[in-house]
């Protein structure tokens, strides 16, 4: 029984074999006629050339490198923050911050960001303000030409706080074009303006303000002024009215002295 069971194991594993190395020598024979078509499976004009290749590893080595020295930058940067911030005794309040904490902190960065927004707005419309009143009395081109003015002669700088205050002052004022205008033309007084402290600076601004106020009264006053001036010479026509109003001569030998001193001082010479 032991030998009729093992014989078709032998021949079936015999047999395997057989079957199976048959049709892969004949793929293989079948293989070799067509070696004709053997660019499909060799790309060989495809591969890329010596320069090139060690151009693009020499600036990948390249980029790696500025990688890594970008990385221990910003290592060494953050390293330094933190021992500053050791050595001030902030790190340890950072690290004890709690939740409510760090929402009020959160609550409180939103707060100031939109309080700057709605100052940046203002301060543009208090801007278009002076502009519309600069252009309704001088022309839409002297806008930008006081404003230049303003910035190259007298230092105006819009991110300086005190500077955009000044502006906002002047928004408000009743005049607030023809000062506007005025200071651009006025260096001198702009500059010390400018250059003054908030609360001098305003005070400043409201005497310049006024003194724009009364230079077209001052034009209207002095004109009249002017005839008056021509009218002065008559008093000096009497010196010589005196000499024929007196009837005695300083060369009168009866002139006595003193008569002869009031005819002198009389102006006669005759």
């Amino acid at each position: 029984m032991s030998e009729t069971l093992e014989t078709p194991i032998l021949d079936g594993a015999l047999a395997t074999p057989d079957v199976t190395n048959t049709p892969a020598i004949e793929t293989q024979n079948e293989g070799a006629p067509e070696g004709q078509s053997q660019p499909d499976a060799a790309p060989q004009p495809e591969k890329t050339p010596a320069w090139l290749q060690r151009k693009i590893d020499k600036l990948t080595f390249e980029r790696r490198e500025a990688e890594r020295r970008e990385q221990a930058n910003q290592e060494e940067l953050e390293n330094m923050r933190r021992a500053l911030a050791a050595s001030r005794g902030e790190e340890q309040q950072e690290e004890s911050l709690t939740p409510d904490q760090i929402r009020q902190q959160e609550r409180q960065r939103y707060e100031q960001q939109a309080a700057e927004e709605q100052s940046a707005q203002k301060f543009m419309s208090q801007t278009e303000v002076i502009a519309k009143a600069v252009a309704g009395t001088h022309g839409d081109a002297a806008v930008s030409q006081a404003t230049q003015l303003l910035s190259e002669r007298a230092g105006l700088d819009f991110s300086n706080k005190s500077h955009r205050e000044l502006i906002s002052d002047i928004s408000e004022l009743p005049n607030s074009g023809d000062v506007y205008y005025a200071l651009a033309h006025d260096p001198d007084a702009a500059s010390n303006i400018l250059d003054a402290s908030p609360r001098r600076q305003y005070a400043l601004l409201t005497q310049f303000a006024a003194k724009v106020g009364q230079k077209a009264p001052a034009a209207q006053a002095e004109t009249p002024a002017a005839p008056a001036v021509s009218k002065a010479p008559p008093p000096v026509s009497a010196p010589s009215g005196a000499a024929p109003a007196g009837k005695k001569s300083i060369y009168d030998p009866n002139v006595s002295a003193a008569e002869f001193d009031r005819l002198w001082k009389a102006g006669v010479r005759s």
